[in-house]
């Protein structure tokens, strides 16, 4: 009897089915996400205010990359208890980078969206789960920036640094911040700074990356930058192979790819602003020769095409001036600034048919009413010696400025 008992209970154990939030564990622990997601919601339905699931299901959307979902359910369960839901959260050590990245994602989505306390919100939590990464303060520094908190801004920044006292971004933000108020010489003392730890980590990497050619192919280097930022794997794995010859091709060399990508893009903002900072102090010698730095690891950067091409200009090098506005125009034809500033150019090197070509066809064609163009025409027209059509755009002109 008592052995009909006890296999009675055994039978009556394995029957009952274990719980929705163990079924949810077991699914999250098998990378089944969908299915745990299903217990947690079942489980919810019977007990809406249990912190543990709202834990649960943010990890479940943390599983799918769903990182706005995974922090709303956070919050649900902070809404609930929130001391317990951080503890729980907290003692989970092994994931505890984990949830730290899903709160620095949802934060850069929140501030795509200028959703700007959502945010604040969410670095808030990167916070707790590691006060000790600087990205959340950079970040943070950003969005103050952006809200127009100067002094905050700079409060993240110096806390960013006093965690890593090398670390360019934060100098570069300072920079800029500094350098939009109109303080150039401040402002330079930090992008220079910028320029130094961005050069040994750009160093660190290159070294890693070119380690099979004798030095850094400036061509390659380019193109790796290019191809990373239209996001070209297919790409990138020829690159990788062929041109740096490596085994493996792109996804071996993901994260060293992507770090060169971060610091070449660092470095080529840190040079662009450098040179704009020496633009405003009206010293254009430094300027072109940090612009030009810039435009040695983007070369496709607008901005720093623009001024380039205006220093040149100021300098009398036609031909390379021509180069750069030339270059802005095959990425944006529509660029009527870019067309204009052509068109001065060959007005300058006393090219007047093409002057009044770029003139004519593409600025007024862009800009039906733009006075300088009109103006110029009128000029070109006289030095070629018709008079009539230098009058009509001269009346044009005036006309208009009247207006």
């Amino acid at each position: 009897m008592k052995k009909i008992i006890f296999l009675g209970f055994v039978i009556l154990f394995i029957a009952c089915p274990p719980t929705a939030k163990n079924a949810a564990r077991i699914y999250i622990q098998q990378g089944d996400y969908d299915a745990a997601k299903a217990q947690i919601l079942a489980g919810l339905e019977k007990t809406p205010n249990d912190y543990e699931y709202y834990g649960l299901l943010s990890k479940v959307e943390i599983g799918m990359a769903n990182w706005l979902a995974a922090t709303d359910a956070f919050l649900r369960g902070v809404a609930i208890d929130s001391a317990k839901t951080v503890n729980w959260m907290m003692t989970d050590k092994q994931n505890i980078p984990v949830y730290w990245q899903a709160f620095y994602n949802a934060a850069i989505s929140f501030m795509g969206e200028k959703k700007y306390d959502e945010a604040l919100q969410n670095l808030g939590y990167c916070e707790i789960f590691d006060p000790t990464n600087v990205n959340q303060y950079i970040l943070e520094g950003g969005i103050y920036s952006e809200l127009g908190e100067n002094s905050k801004a700079n409060e993240a920044y110096a806390k960013a640094l006093s965690i890593d006292p090398e670390n360019p971004e934060a100098y570069f933000l300072i920079g800029k911040a500094i350098f939009e108020k109109g303080q150039y010489d401040s402002a330079l003392v930090n992008f220079i700074e910028a320029d130094k730890y961005f050069l040994k980590k750009y160093e660190r990497t290159s070294r890693v990356l070119f380690q099979n050619l004798p030095a850094v192919d400036k061509g390659i280097a380019k193109e790796i930058v290019s191809l990373w930022a239209k996001k070209d794997e297919d790409g990138l794995d020829q690159l990788v192979k062929v041109r740096l010859g490596f085994d493996g091709g792109f996804n071996a060399h993901r994260r060293t790819l992507e770090q060169f990508y971060k610091t070449s893009d660092g470095m080529s903002r840190t040079y662009y602003y450098t040179g704009m900072t020496y633009y405003n102090l009206r010293n254009d010698e430094k300027a072109l020769q940090y612009l030009l730095k810039s435009l040695d690891l983007k070369g496709d950067d607008v901005d720093a095409l623009y001024y380039t091409g205006e220093i040149y200009l100021k300098q009398k090098k036609y031909d390379e001036s021509i180069a750069l506005f030339d270059r802005i125009t095959q990425v944006n034809a529509d660029d009527a600034y870019a067309w204009f500033y052509l068109g001065v150019n060959y007005t300058q090197k006393k090219e007047y048919q093409k002057a009044v070509d770029i003139y004519e066809n593409k600025v007024l064609a862009l800009e039906p009413e733009n006075v300088d163009a009109m103006t110029n025409l009128a000029y070109v027209y006289r030095e070629m010696g018709n008079n009539k059509k230098a009058l009509e755009w001269l009346t044009k002109a005036e006309k208009l400025q009247k207006e």
